[in-house]
């Protein structure tokens, strides 16, 4: 047996605990870091609908303020041809400024359509607004609350997390680096996020496969890390065998 690959892989193992550990504190959170996401997610939605409504009522608003300025000018000129259809010496100057009376008549109507809609639409804007405001200011208040737990949970929890932290950090300043790499790759691709398992009736721990009899006695043997050739984990044996027939395919 190679005594320094079995050190090796009982520093991953070490690491492999304090990595459950810290999972398991992260977990005490349950489902809170999830939902204080989805709120920040849904907070900046609302946000940026208001932000959207507020600049479509600027515009609403200057335009209307553009249409009413217009109207007046029309008007202006409204009072002017009819004071000049007073004053008419035949038909065709009279039929000529009766056009015109029609034509800025008609600019007035469309003008006055154009300001009852954009007012109907400044309402319902302005409805949907607030609406948002009191969505908002009730999610502003449910992630304070949220924030709050997560963060008593967190601290209660500070303590054990920072000291698990600094001794995991000296195991690992210990080991070669391409297989502290190799084991961060392999937690990372496994769902339970074991990325060191044992033997168990034989099989992968991990995936349940059946190892091979020469690949068992490597394992036993501990002269070099063993990989699972269909999950990819690796592979230990916590304790010599007392069965020959394990090495039996």
């Amino acid at each position: 047996m190679d005594t320094n690959i079995a050190d090796k892989l009982a520093q991953l193992l070490q690491i492999q605990e304090m990595d459950i550990q810290l999972d398991n504190i992260i977990k005490l959170g349950g489902s809170l870091p999830e939902e204080v996401r989805a709120l920040e997610e849904h907070i900046k939605k609302l946000y940026k609908e208001i932000v959207n409504n507020e600049g479509l009522l600027s515009s609403l608003q200057e335009e209307i303020a553009q249409k009413k300025a217009f109207t007046k000018q029309v008007e202006k000129k409204i009072q002017q041809y009819e004071s000049q259809q007073m004053e008419v010496r035949n038909n065709r100057e009279y039929d000529i400024i009766t056009k015109e009376l029609e034509l800025q008549q008609l600019d007035i109507q469309l003008a006055e359509k154009f300001l009852r809609t954009a007012y109907g639409k400044i309402d319902q804007i302005t409805l949907d607004t607030e609406e948002l405001k009191k969505i908002l200011q009730t999610k502003e208040k449910e992630i304070l609350t949220k924030q709050q737990e997560l963060t008593l949970i967190l601290q209660a929890n500070e303590a054990e997390s920072s000291l698990l932290q600094q001794k995991r950090e000296v195991l690992v300043m210990e080991l070669e680096e391409l297989l502290y790499l190799n084991y961060e790759r392999i937690r990372k691709s496994v769902q339970n996020k074991l990325a060191v398992v044992s033997l168990r009736k034989g099989g992968c721990g991990g995936c349940c496969i059946v190892i091979p009899p020469q690949q068992k006695l490597e394992i036993y043997e501990r002269n070099k890390i063993v990989y699972c050739e269909h999950c990819g984990r690796m592979l230990i044996a916590l304790e010599k065998p007392t069965d020959p027939s394990l090495f039996v395919s």
